[in-house]
């Protein structure tokens, strides 16, 4: 790991920032330096270092023990979902490892709410088939109404639990968008909205109350997006895999 000193603003973010992609690519394991240490390699005040190591405990990255270390914890055995923006493109570097597991996640929960949606609101087809995408919409728009869509089928299992996935997941789709190295995964997405024909079938499904089709149409559909980021990510001839 190595640490360097950090701008004047925002002090806290950056040191958060340095530290958090120290422990994503696991440089920086078992226990932190102290604060007075931090804040002598990074140029910055101890109130600096406290607030961006606060921050950290609240991602379940670290354990702060008073008057003692503070210990690096085991991403998969603390860490929530609300660290997959980070996964996938923190730091400017592009995960294809952790984007697929989001959208085999995404695929497996979807292909799901699409059937007990089928099977507990029938009705809502015909308002999904009002939220199909146009060949004229704009990326905004298509992500705008794509989240229409899926948030009117989520709604429709009558289950508080999906919904709340569905909310997770979203917030840290769109937490991508602003990195440069979830450029490709998120191209990915905007084709996978444009697909209004399979759209219509899963609405149409549900529509019938069919909810093996309904399942199985969505799952088609959302395993698109898994099988072309592991395309984009397979190595070809005179390079590597990319990480």
């Amino acid at each position: 790991m190595t640490l360097r000193p950090v701008g004047a603003m925002p002090l806290s973010g950056q040191i958060h920032r340095q530290l958090m992609d120290a422990i994503l690519d696991g440089s920086l394991t078992g226990t932190l330096p102290s604060e007075r240490e931090l804040a002598e390699t990074f140029g910055a005040n101890r109130h600096a270092v406290r607030e961006a190591i606060k921050r950290l405990q609240q991602g379940n990255l670290v354990e702060v023990n008073q008057g003692g270390a503070t210990r690096v914890l085991s991403i998969p055995e603390h860490a929530g979902l609300d660290l997959l923006p980070e996964l996938i493109a923190g730091g400017g570097r592009p995960n294809a490892d952790a984007a697929v597991g989001v959208l085999e996640l995404r695929a497996c929960i979807g292909a799901d709410a699409a059937r007990l949606c089928a099977e507990r609101s029938p009705a809502v087809g015909d308002q999904l088939l009002e939220l199909l995408p146009t060949e004229s919409m704009a990326d905004p728009a298509l992500a705008a109404n794509n989240l229409a869509y899926w948030t009117a089928l989520v709604a429709g299992t009558e289950s508080l639990a999906y919904r709340l996935a569905l909310n997770t997941l979203m917030a840290g789709l769109q937490a991508t968008e602003d990195s440069p190295a979830a450029k490709d995964f998120l191209t990915v997405l905007r084709e996978e909205s444009r697909r209004s024909a399979d759209l219509a079938e899963i609405a149409r499904a549900i529509g019938r109350g069919d909810a093996e089709a309904a399942r199985d149409t969505a799952s088609r559909l959302l395993h698109t997006s898994v099988t072309a980021v592991r395309a984009a990510d397979a190595p070809s001839p005179g390079r590597g895999r990319r990480r």
